[in-house]
């Protein structure tokens, strides 16, 4: 049976993240981390009798009570608390006693130093250290230098913060923003808009950067992958928020699932991807074919054929190609698995915009103008990959938001790497990787 002794207030779990007992609030120093009842409540039973092993029986009467529910509601619950709580490996702050139950890692909280005592503190060691001061300021200088010499790309600055989040509907909502304070934003507008809604059984992911919401979705399977038929993605400026928000509907997200062929047969491209993009309260669909050939390990050379659809026919139409060469590489970026660099080399419109017109083809919104100049300047840029399946993956970048790329054909060669590389890298733990765990 659980232990009855008073649970301290408040505790530390791992590095920063804290737990209210009085409240039964997750929480890190910036922001309030969201929590479902039986999390809650699963969480509370574990801090409140660590360092006690809490049995399974006792998990699932605490988060489920006067429910029956089957033991994977546990197991789901356990691997959601790990996220939230920023477990780098499994058992590092929830231990899993096998066969028995879990118990938790717990630490004191402290209270913050008050402001005034860190500033003095500061001051003291401005005089205590100049050594530390002058060197400083050599690394700065020195930094500076390679910044000017084109050496270091400002992504490697980068810094992102992520929450997943599973809400009643087994929907599954993963956050993503460079400002952590944009996660609470995300958070907000989660469970105004898509909690609401008759939606279920999704896997979204939503992030901000400074300029652009980008969204991606997809139909979640039993196995916690996406039906790659229906991945799509949508990139928007921030005024277009509240258009974006009533479109997401079970009658509007059918608009990612509509046929791209006829025959899907007629051309045989290595990878495909469908990118929505919305501008001034309207949806325009972009579908790319690629042709990916690998040069050398880690580096490939791609061109890719952009199709837009003919609003006279219902039928896409091919109406530009771009090219270059992307390089895979490791990051060390939380929550991404890994990165590229693309070097764009080209990019050529099939017809012209009379031509375009005519055909009753929508010209390119200004977000995707802004995408295609990238290639047209050959101006260089990172990209991460944030989740992964077998011949599915989602790319990210806070200059061209989320995109899909989705295996097709015969050359298994070419994507082989994007599996084996940093295999284990799992932050989001979405879904696992038997000898991982």
């Amino acid at each position: 049976m659980p232990n009855s002794q008073v649970p301290p207030q408040k505790v530390k779990l791992g590095k920063a993240i804290y737990f209210d007992c009085s409240t039964k609030q997750l929480f890190s120093k910036q922001h309030t981390i969201a929590l479902n009842r039986a999390e809650r409540e699963v969480l509370y039973s574990l801090v409140s009798n660590a360092p006690r092993m809490v049995s399974k029986a006792d998990l699932l009467q605490a988060g489920w009570a006067r429910k029956e529910v089957a033991a994977t509601s546990l197991f789901q619950t356990i691997r959601n608390l790990r996220i939230k709580l920023k477990e780098e490996e499994k058992g590092q702050i929830i231990e899993l006693i096998p066969k028995l139950g879990y118990k938790i890692i717990t630490t004191p909280y402290e209270e913050p130093i008050p402001q005034s005592n860190v500033e003095e503190h500061t001051k003291r060691e401005r005089f205590k250290r100049p050594k530390l001061a002058y060197s400083i300021v050599t690394t700065l200088v020195l930094c500076g230098l390679i910044i000017l010499s084109g050496v270091y790309y400002h992504s490697h600055n980068e810094k992102f913060y992520h929450q997943v989040v599973t809400d009643d509907d087994n929907n599954t909502i993963v956050l993503l923003s460079n400002q952590e304070e944009d996660l609470a934003f995300l958070l907000n507008h989660n469970n105004q808009y898509i909690v609401p809604k008759k939606i279920n059984n999704k896997l979204f992911f939503l992030a901000k950067s400074n300029e652009y919401y980008s969204i991606a979705f997809c139909e979640k399977t039993v196995q916690n992958y996406c039906d790659p038929a229906t991945a799509r993605a949508v990139t928007f400026k921030h005024f277009d928020l509240n258009s974006f928000w009533p479109l997401l509907t079970e009658e509007s997200l059918s608009i990612g699932a509509m046929s791209v062929y006829k025959d899907d047969i007629k051309i045989k491209a290595s990878a495909k991807s469908y990118n929505l993009y919305l501008e001034d309260g309207k949806i325009s669909p972009n579908l790319s074919q690629y042709f990916i050939h690998k040069i050398k390990p880690y580096t490939w050379s791609f061109t890719g054929v952009s199709y837009r659809m003919n609003n006279n026919t219902k039928e896409f139409v091919a109406t530009s190609f771009k090219g270059g060469k992307f390089t895979l590489r490791k990051t060390t970026i939380e929550p991404f698995i890994a990165a590229t660099r693309t070097n764009p080399e080209y990019f050529y419109w099939i017809n012209s915009k009379e031509e375009l017109q005519q055909m009753g083809i929508a010209l390119p919104s200004k977000i995707e103008s802004y995408v295609n100049s990238l290639f047209k300047q050959t101006v260089g840029y990172d990209t991460y990959m944030l989740f992964r399946q077998p011949e599915l993956y989602l790319w990210y970048s806070d200059r061209t938001g989320f995109y899909w790329l989705n295996k097709q054909g015969l050359e298994a060669s070419n994507f082989s790497e994007f599996n084996q590389f940093a295999k284990c890298r799992n932050f989001l733990r979405l879904n696992q990787t038997p000898e991982c765990d």
